[in-house]
């Protein structure tokens, strides 16, 4: 597929970068606008989401929110990856220290 965009690097990618963000509020207003300015693709990031074995169940979790437009479930859905991806590495941080 030319031009398919890989979601799993961009994912990781805004993982790191957010890496450094403060917990709570503060790190859900950073994540909103770092995915709002770098997910060009929200229509595709959905497809590729539902076909996920794992993403698939966090879309689920997201599309049971209110959502007026599909741009905005996408960049909920990607800062609840973000997110689980954020509360997985704190979980395994204390046990590897």
């Amino acid at each position: 597929m030319v031009g398919a965009i890989d979601f799993p690097a961009l994912i990781r990618e805004l993982h790191s970068e957010l890496s450094h963000a403060q917990n709570g509020d503060r790190w859900h207003s950073e994540a909103h606008e770092v995915v709002r300015s770098k997910l060009h693709a929200p229509f595709e990031f959905l497809e590729w989401a539902k076909r996920d074995r794992h993403w698939s169940f966090t879309l689920a979790e997201v599309m049971g929110k209110v959502c007026a437009k599909p741009s905005e479930l996408a960049i909920r859905l990607f800062v609840a990856i973000l997110e689980e991806l954020r509360d997985e590495q704190q979980t395994l941080q204390p046990a590897a220290e």
